[in-house]
């Protein structure tokens, strides 16, 4: 194979799958978009970062600083468990924080892979947590998990 026809096809396979995540991250606005509809308002923002940088992918009102600020707390929670030598299994699948006096606004942390994590910022006076929890999340988890592979 000639240097011109591997570089045509270097190209060609970049460009394939740069289209290809172009279609995944058109899923997962569209999903996160669902999610904002599901919570009826009570969603404040909602991302998907890079659990590399912190840096958000996608995302509802993003926060490029919360994104990133909740990806070290995640790790050092992690960090934290394995460390504490408590009998229960050191991987953070979920990490829910009720903050304020009242517990008004829910911040969500999920892993969704090895690359990426989800957040929210949910404000608890407006959405159902029973709906968060039983519907939005367990509806939601999987459909993003498969929008980035």
């Amino acid at each position: 194979m000639s240097r011109r026809t591997g570089a045509a096809l270097a190209t060609r396979d970049c460009r394939t799958d740069t289209k290809e995540l172009e279609m995944n991250l058109k899923t997962v606005n569209a999903l996160l978009a669902e999610v904002e509809d599901g919570l009826m308002g009570g969603c404040a923002a909602t991302d998907v970062f890079s659990k590399s940088s912190g840096m958000s992918v996608a995302g509802i009102r993003s926060s490029p600083k919360a994104c990133a600020l909740f990806n070290i707390l995640c790790e050092r929670i992690g960090e934290t468990i394995k460390k504490s030598g408590l009998p229960v299994p050191d991987y953070l699948h979920q990490t829910m924080l009720r903050l304020g006096e009242d517990g008004s606004v829910m911040i969500v942390v999920i892993d969704l892979d090895i690359k990426y994590r989800w957040g929210m910022a949910v404000d608890c006076t407006k959405a159902q947590l029973g709906i968060l929890v039983s519907v939005v999340i367990p509806d939601t988890l999987p459909r993003l998990r498969e929008a980035l592979r």
